[in-house]
């Protein structure tokens, strides 16, 4: 695992509970001789390219066959957004044709595109909100502009201008009424494998903020229906699993693969999943729920979550927390108690931990 610098970012408290860690390096000249590497990265970027690019000389012959190892602007476009609207309307299609098989599943329109100000202007004066303005490039609920209601005029947000005049353009989509957030994980390399669904939660902004171990706590009597949820988990994996075929995934990138999804209520007062908001080809915190839920006893509930810490500071937290909520561990995986994942010695603006009830 390469990082910038070791200072402060310690995993001893993990080692502790028997977790295997990587090799930590921060330079080429750390790697043993004879050591052949592979690549993969949290996510793909000119940035990370360039990074990486001085270990490239331990790089197996295989990294020569992988889609990113040469970058160019074909890489940048399918990172953006446009490959989850391309990902959707494979998804809508066979949806409207088998409408029975999908039957727990609705599709909504594809989201309007826009290319400049007057067409901002203009559609705006068209549609009815709630709706969301969202921009190529963002992840992790950023990059949107919520329309309420006829008083968020886009076209009045200098966010939203300026998201169009560096990035190009915005899209505009439907606002759900959600209930519950939901991904699908895969990992892609030559074909598709699925790796499992994951529940996430997210702030009223639409950014990430946590995931739930087990079944999410969720007050809406929809979910309560678990046979359903189920239901409409697995015809969600089957249509994403057969678009990302359809759409020649595999061929284009290798790596983790998460799509986002949503429980939402229909016009009919109806729960439906809608099974892909968006696509994020790289790693992101379901896959990490999915890994971790390895380490967790299968009894265990509650979740994990990521925040920015300004007021109290992130050692003070970890401290309180586990003295509230002590650890226990059952059968060697953790069955109670507060976690931190990243170093909980040093001081930190964001940190991320594991609380089990």
């Amino acid at each position: 695992m390469m990082i910038g610098r070791r200072s402060g970012n310690s995993l001893k408290h993990l080692v502790d509970l028997g977790w295997e860690m990587p090799t930590i390096v921060t330079s080429p000249e750390e790697i043993p001789s004879g050591t052949k590497l592979e690549f993969s990265p949290w996510g793909w970027s000119p940035a990370i390219y360039n990074k990486l690019k001085p270990f490239f000389r331990y790089a197996t012959a295989q990294w020569q066959e992988h889609p990113f190892s040469r970058w160019d602007n074909r890489l940048s476009h399918l990172l953006s957004r446009e490959t989850g609207y391309r990902l959707l309307n494979e998804i809508r299609v066979l949806w409207q044709r088998f409408p029975q098989k999908y039957d727990l599943l609705e599709v909504p329109t594809q989201p309007i595109t826009i290319n400049n100000y007057e067409q901002l202007s203009h559609i705006f004066k068209k549609i009815t909100p709630p709706a969301v303005v969202k921009t190529p490039w963002s992840a992790s609920g950023r990059g949107l502009f919520r329309i309420r209601n006829y008083e968020d005029d886009p076209s009045q947000s200098d966010w939203v201008r300026g998201m169009l005049k560096r990035q190009g353009k915005v899209y505009i989509e439907k606002m759900l009424s959600g209930i519950q957030d939901v991904s699908f994980q895969f990992i892609i390399k030559n074909n598709i494998q699925y790796q499992g669904h994951n529940f996430f939660y997210t702030d009223v902004s639409g950014q990430f903020e946590g995931c739930a171990v087990g079944y999410p706590v969720n007050p809406s009597p929809h979910f309560r229906d678990t046979s359903k949820v189920l239901e409409a988990l697995h015809q969600g994996r089957d249509i994403v699993q057969e678009a990302l075929k359809r759409i020649g995934i595999e061929t284009l990138y290798w790596g983790p693969a998460g799509i986002d999804g949503l429980f939402f209520e229909n016009e009919k007062k109806e729960m439906k999943l809608h099974p892909c908001l968006e696509i994020n080809l790289r790693y992101n915190m379901g896959l990490a729920n999915i890994c971790l839920q390895k380490r967790i006893h299968s009894t265990a509930r509650g979740k994990w979550k990521t925040a920015l810490f300004k007021q109290e500071s992130w050692t003070d937290f970890c401290k309180r927390k586990k003295r509230e909520n002590p650890l226990k561990m059952e059968d060697k995986k953790i069955k109670k108690g507060f976690l931190p994942l990243i170093d909980a010695d040093t001081e930190k603006l964001f940190g991320a931990w594991l609380e089990l009830e």
